[in-house]
């Protein structure tokens, strides 16, 4: 019983109030602006962002009102900050510059959650996006956290309806006529096939000749970040239409003579 006197006499009992009413507070603006923000990209990233900034201000606020009730003057420790904001600001550098990236981007529209982007190197959709770090994930489920500060170059897959070019390869023992009419198959299948496409599939013709085959070149416009899923299909249905029409997938033939490769 003294025990608890001595804990609400000495108002400590307020630093379990305050600290559940800083919960509180953020899980009910948290509610709020998940109810309140539609669910695109753009709207989640700012959201994200926002939550980041009250769930800071929360919690420096909570420990203000904590450090006042167990008797320590808040005057004099904002006024030792003076020096030692100093010292903590240049360790600080990196961090700083990641906020002030992670906040640039945002402000910029550089890239969204959701988007497939390329940053340095690393292709993959973007799982988060805070003041510190962005968080990408590729296809094979492989996360990559990248500083903020670090971003300089940004690829985005995502901004734009994207126009796939790929190529079509042709064995040179196939006769022309021949080839053209399996080009034009592949074509017809992939617009009946594939429902992401934006609009016709254009044939840009031979575009090169290769050591063992000759590349016809293709425009597909595809939906955003359907790009793939367009070209795995149109590379099955391009094997499917040679073994119907029984030629072979070019490939590169190596000679060797005398144990030297020519």
């Amino acid at each position: 019983m003294n025990f608890i006197k001595y804990f609400i006499d000495k108002d400590y009992h307020l630093i379990i109030i305050y600290v559940l009413l800083g919960m509180f507070i953020y899980e009910l603006i948290k509610k709020i602006i998940f109810r309140k923000v539609n669910r695109k990209k753009r709207q989640e990233t700012v959201k994200k962002l926002i939550l980041n900034v009250i769930k800071y201000a929360i919690i420096i606020l909570v420990s203000i009102k904590i450090l006042s009730i167990i008797g320590i003057d808040i005057t004099s420790v904002l006024a030792g900050l003076g020096i030692a904001g100093v010292v903590l600001g240049l360790a600080l550098q990196d961090v700083m510059k990641d906020i002030l990236v992670g906040v640039t981007i945002i402000l910029e529209d550089q890239f969204d959650i959701g988007d497939t982007v390329e940053i340095n190197g690393f292709n993959g959709t973007v799982e988060e996006l805070g003041l510190k770090s962005t968080k990408l994930k590729n296809s094979e489920n492989v996360i990559k956290i990248i500083s903020n500060r670090t971003i300089t170059e940004v690829i985005n897959y995502s901004k734009i309806s994207p126009n796939l070019i790929m190529a079509i390869p042709m064995s040179y023992d196939v006769e022309t006529k021949l080839a053209d009419k399996i080009v034009d198959k592949i074509i017809k299948r992939a617009e009946k096939e594939i429902t992401t496409l934006t609009s016709n599939i254009e044939l840009w013709g031979i575009d090169k000749f290769n050591v063992s085959h000759i590349d016809y070149k293709i425009q597909v416009p595809v939906k955003m970040d359907e790009q793939y899923a367009a070209k795995r299909k149109i590379n099955r249905i391009i094997k499917e239409e040679y073994e119907k029409a029984n030629i072979p997938v070019p490939y590169n033939i190596i000679e060797v003579k005398n144990g030297q490769r020519i």
